[in-house]
């Protein structure tokens, strides 16, 4: 991506160069001055060649602003949020992201146990949205010591609606917890996520990560059903 965008930049550049000769060309043949350009009529050919000119520059300018964009050193809470984005959205080194796993998995699915002794990928799916919402909640100084039943909450209704409601909670959640990190100081990173001196907690930097870390093990475990479906529809 960097190089390619480099190699744009340097040919337009390229161009807006001969451009600009042949304008200068051009206008001093008609028996200007360059330096009287803004007290001048352009018209004609001139004002085509003009008018080309500047539309390379314009290019050229979105295309340096957008690599200076890029380029640009990220901070530690743009990184974890980063994280969680390719963990939970796309884009993450290990492979399919959490929602990607999800795709077209029906209800009936969701629900179904095809391991035995292992939770269901909509059992999964609470979960996973559970902890995010608990690393909202500490971030806001909520202790957020879940029960057993929030941990792994139980699946009553099977229907595809509530399979939809279920996934759209996970959605909103995970939006909920990547706008706390991006309001987050960052001076609070290296230090602990509940101040609590009768219970330890770990540092904001820490817990942060873990739930990257949490999205991506469940993931795998989505998957990992989501393959002995497969063997069980054949």
């Amino acid at each position: 991506m960097e190089a390619d965008r480099s190699n744009k930049i340097n040919e337009l550049e390229r161009q807006l160069r001969e451009k600009s000769a042949q304008f200068d060309r051009e206008f001093r043949a008609r028996g200007f001055d360059p330096a009287q350009l803004g007290n001048t009529a352009i018209t004609g050919s001139l004002s085509r060649i003009y008018e080309e000119r500047e539309v390379l520059l314009q290019k050229l300018e979105e295309l340096k602003m957008a690599k200076a964009k890029e380029s640009k050193q990220l901070t530690e809470r743009e990184r974890i949020g980063d994280q969680f984005r390719r963990a939970f959205e796309g884009e993450a080194w290990h492979g399919p992201s959490v929602l990607s796993l999800l795709e077209g998995v029906t209800a009936q699915q969701a629900a179904a146990h095809p391991v035995a002794g292992a939770h269901s990928i909509w059992e999964l799916v609470l979960h996973i949205e559970a902890w995010e919402r608990a690393c909202s909640r500490r971030l806001s100084g909520d202790r957020a010591r879940l029960s057993n039943e929030e941990d792994w909450a139980t699946v009553s209704d099977h229907s595809e609606s509530a399979w939809e409601r279920t996934k759209q909670q996970l959605i909103e959640t995970h939006r909920q917890l990547v706008a706390a990190i991006a309001n987050l100081d960052e001076a609070r990173l290296d230090k602990p996520i509940i101040e609590d001196p009768t219970t330890p907690y770990s540092s904001t930097y820490v817990t942060l990560h873990g739930g990257v870390q949490h999205d991506l093990y469940h993931a795998g475990q989505i998957a990992i059903l989501k393959k002995a479906l497969e063997g069980v529809a054949s």
